[in-house]
Parts: C-alpha cells; sequence; structure tokens
C-alpha cells in the first residue's frame, strides 16, 4: 500500500501580520486544489503558537480548516511540542543551566528525579491541554516520548523541547535517552512497518552528548524517516552511517518575516518496495502563491527529494526468491499424460457444483498489470499456454466430459480464487496460495506424483485466467490492496 502524508512545523498562528495572513489563506486553497493525492497522516512537529503564549480560538480553526480541506481525520493527526510551545520561569532556567554546566549532560538528564523532571514538564502544561483539547484524545502521561502503533506504520513522538527553555539552545538540546529507549522498545520487535519519527528540533541542534547515541537508536529501531522544523528553512539530510539509515526532512515555517521560510512537506512511501518521495511546497513572497521548490537542494532539482527504504526493498527481494522458486517448472511436457491428467482430475471432482457462465476470454497482460503481477508470473504463463488448446478440446468434448460438467474446474479454481483475493497484495502470492491448496487436497487423490500435480494445477489456473474465470480485480486500486 502507499502512505501518503503532510509535514508542517513551526506554525506560529499567534505571530500575525498581512502577509503572513495572506500566504495562510492562499495555503488552504492550494492544499484544497493543488495537490493530486489524498493525505492519510497529517505531522505538525511544533511550535504551534509562538514565544509561549496561549492557545486562542484562532489556532484551533486554523488547523480544523487544514483537516477540512485535506478530509484527514484528527486520529491521523500526530503533533510534537516545539520551544516556542513552552512557558518559561527562571526556575526552569536555573534548572536547565545546571544540567548543560554537568560534566556529562547525557547522564545527568537521565538521572533526573521525579520532581526535577516535573519542572521541565511545567512549562508544557498548556500545550498539553491544546493536544487534549484538538485531537480529543488523552496525551499519554508517564514518559514525554511516546509511541503510536497502527496497522501500518508507528509514530514514534519525541519531545525535544524539555530543555529548549533558554536562549540559544540550539546544539544543546538534551532528549533524554533512557525514556527514549523505554519508548522505542515497545515497537514491536519483528517490525515490517514504516517507521516515522516526529520532533521538534533537527539532529543538530542535538547536544553533542547525546548526538551519536540517538541516531543509534534511530538505526536499532528502524527509523525510516525523522520529520522535524524549527530552523525555519527547509532542508533534507540521509543518514547512512550506520546499520539501517533514516531520511530527516526539516519543513519550513508557517509565518513570513525576514528570515522564514514558509515551506510545508508531502510525502508518499510504498510499503511494498520501499520507494518514497517527498515534495517541497514554498510561499513565494513577491509574488504571493505557493509553488513546488527545487532549490532547497541538488537533489531536488524537479522539488522532489526521492528515496528508497532499503529494508522493504530487500524483503521484497526474498519475497521474489522465494515466489520464483515457487514457479520454476522443472517437469517435462507431455501431451499425452496431461490429457489423461485432466479427465482423471474431472472423475475425482465429480462432487463439485456446476456454474453457468460463459467463459470469454480476456487480454491477459492487462490481468497481470492490474494484478501487480512478476514478469516471472507472465513467463510461466507463457510457457504453461501451449497446453490450452488441450484443456479446451477435453472440456468441448462430451467423449471426455458431460456437458453438465463443462464448468467444474473453473469453479473450483473461481471459488478458491475468491477465498484469498483479499488475503494477499499481487497476483503472484495469489496464484501461489491457489494452487497450494489445490495441490494439497487432490495430490492423494489423482495417481500422479506431487511434482507433475503441481505443475498440472499450475497450467489450470493459469488457463482459467485466460479464460476470464479470475484475475479480473485491480490491485492497484486503494482499498482493494491490503
Amino acid at each position: 500500500m502507499t502512505i501518503n502524508w503532510l509535514h508542517l512545523s513551526d506554525l506560529h498562528l499567534i505571530y500575525d501580520n498581512y502577509d503572513t495572513t495572506i500566504m495562510r489563506e492562499r495555503m488552504l486553497r492550494y492544499l484544497g486544489e493543488k495537490i493530486e493525492h489524498n493525505f492519510d497522516i497529517v505531522f505538525i512537529s511544533g511550535d504551534i503558537t509562538h514565544q509561549g503564549k496561549g492557545y486562542n480560538d484562532g489556532v484551533y480553526q486554523f488547523l480544523e480548516e487544514i483537516l477540512d480541506e485535506i478530509k484527514v481525520t484528527k486520529e491521523n493527526v500526530y503533533i510534537v511540542p516545539g520551544n516556542h510551545d513552552i512557558k518559561r520561569s527562571k526556575l526552569m532556567e536555573r534548572l536547565i543551566n545546571d544540567i548543560l554546566g554537568s560534566k556529562n549532560a547525557k547522564d545527568e538528564m537521565n538521572a533526573l528525579d521525579e520532581e526535577t523532571y516535573g519542572v521541565l514538564l511545567a512549562g508544557q502544561e498548556e500545550y498539553y491541554k491544546f493536544y487534549e483539547k484538538f485531537l480529543e484524545r488523552p496525551h499519554p502521561k508517564g514518559n514525554p516520548h511516546f509511541v503510536v502503533e497502527t496497522e501500518n506504520y508507528n509514530i514514534i513522538h519525541i519531545n525535544t523541547s524539555l530543555i529548549s527553555g533558554i536562549a540559544n539552545a540550539e546544539g544543546n538540546i538534551l532528549v533524554g535517552l533512557g525514556n527514549l529507549y523505554k519508548a522505542l522498545r515497545e515497537i514491536t520487535e519483528q517490525n515490517e512497518k514504516v517507521n516515522f519519527a516526529i520532533g521538534h528540533h533537527t539532529i543538530n541542534c542535538i547536544n553533542t552528548f547525546e548526538k551519536q547515541s540517538l541516531l543509534h537508536r534511530f538505526s536499532d529501531h528502524k527509523i525510516d524517516f525523522y520529520l522535524n522544523g524549527h530552523v525555519h528553512q527547509a532542508s533534507y539530510h540521509h543518514e547512512v552511517n550506520n546499520y539501517n539509515s533514516t531520511f530527516m526532512f526539516t519543513a519550513g515555517a508557517n509565518m513570513i518575516d525576514d528570515y522564514a521560510q514558509a515551506t510545508f512537506l508531502s510525502g508518499t512511501v510504498d510499503t511494498e518496495n520501499g520507494n518514497g518521495k517527498v515534495t517541497y511546497h514554498s510561499w513565494h513572497k513577491d509574488h504571493e502563491y505557493w509553488y513546488i521548490n527545487n532549490t532547497i537542494g541538488r537533489e531536488t532539482v524537479d522539488g522532489c527529494y526521492y528515496c528508497n527504504l532499503e529494508r522493504f526493498e530487500k524483503k521484497k527481494s526474498e519475497a521474489k526468491s522465494v515466489i520464483d522458486n515457487e514457479l520454476k517448472i522443472d517437469v517435462k511436457v507431455d501431451e499425452n499424460d496431461f490429457r489423461n491428467f485432466l479427465i482423471d482430475f474431472y472423475e475425482v471432482i465429480q462432487s463439485e457444483k456446476e456454474v453457468t457462465e460463459n467463459l470469454i476470454p480476456k487480454d491477459v497482460e492487462n490481468k497481470f498489470i492490474n494484478m501487480i503481477c512478476s514478469p516471472t508470473l507472465s513467463l510461466q504463463y507463457d510457457q504453461c499456454s501451449t497446453l490450452f488448446p488441450i484443456v479446451n478440446m477435453i472440456l468441448n468434448s462430451s467423449a471426455y466430459v458431460g456437458i453438465e460438467k463443462k464448468l467444474l474446474i473453473p469453479n473450483l479454481i473461481m471459488s478458491e480464487y475468491m477465498e484469498v483475493l483479499y488475503d494477499f497484495p499481487n497476483g503472484d502470492l495469489i496464484f501461489r496460495a491457489i494452487r497450494n491448496t489445490l495441490v494439497n487436497r487432490y495430490k492423494d487423490q489423482v495417481h500422479y506424483n506431487e511434482d507433475r500435480v503441481k505443475f498440472y494445477i499450475t497450467v489450470l489456473i493459469f488457463w482459467s485466467i485466460y479464460e476470464c474465470n479470475i484475475f479480473n480485480d485491480d490491485k492497484r486500486i486503494k482499498g482493494v490492496t491490503v
């Protein structure tokens, strides 16, 4: 399946001026009219408000308008706080400076007692209230970092703003790796989902005491994407110096001033092959319109960054190897032998119910495209098609099969096809499931060895594909592929 997401950051919705108002209004129209696909997820990586000010009605209204425009429910919105979502205090500043002034800030952060930790979290109380009111669900307690697991992806929420309540915090950010590790351990060990991590600060904002270890955690827990903001300028980074690589994408801001670049990101990833793409959408301040920005870096010359999640590509290659081996045909074709098998097979399935439908051949090539079949399956189909005339001859001659029993085999294969249609994402796996079921069911009832039974059943399934009995669906359509 394909996952499409929208990434916003640094909204600063309390901040307002004429240029910002125009930009935000045009952004809503751009989202509704110019984005070609539907979004599944919305990520907001902090700084919803500005300079620790409250979350007024305008904040909620603008976020609601975004969701209405792109038709995403709040269940699929994920948010983390930024440094502007914190209310600073003198006590907090002294505590942060003490932590950063210690010999090893990483160990100091991990060793904080509950009372001290409470001082840091107190600055985010208004944010937690906003989170629960807007998303209409409770914010997890007990750990500032947490994981949301869904059927197809995991969202790792990283609160990078715990000690950002001081001036010039860039390069000094401490996440608290002990608590992050506790959260990451919640991810299922046999993890074949896409893993998104969201945090406010970029990796270069992280304190040197924590930065390398944080990258190791990203690698060990197979974090595919880290989405962030804070710096008000869009960028990208591919962290490859580890066992598993991580793609990092930084969104711009949602305000207009002398520095900020108003930019949001749209992304997509195919969970079957790991192919992904992130597109940069920016606001042109002089001419006042949104456009796809191809000036972010040398790898985005068309406004998009293309990436591939290698672990999904590896999984696909391994699965293809298994399927290719399953589809190999090593049995020599003997037409007389196949004819005898077919007659015997009809005798075995006499109890099957007959059907009354006309079989009209369809374009097999289009069927294989629609069902996302591999070239290997198409090749095996071509090899087996030489035996189709024998099948037709047996079925069309009452000397071999009674007219009332003509459609027993098509009915049998159709029934098995409908049993597994929604269990597998492509035609190769569906074909294999049908064949294995029929071989296991009948191999002891016909007088042929298992390899020969497997081959002849393969021919009959391919013949049913040609005769319009099966593979008339489209696995490319969202909602059919599972």
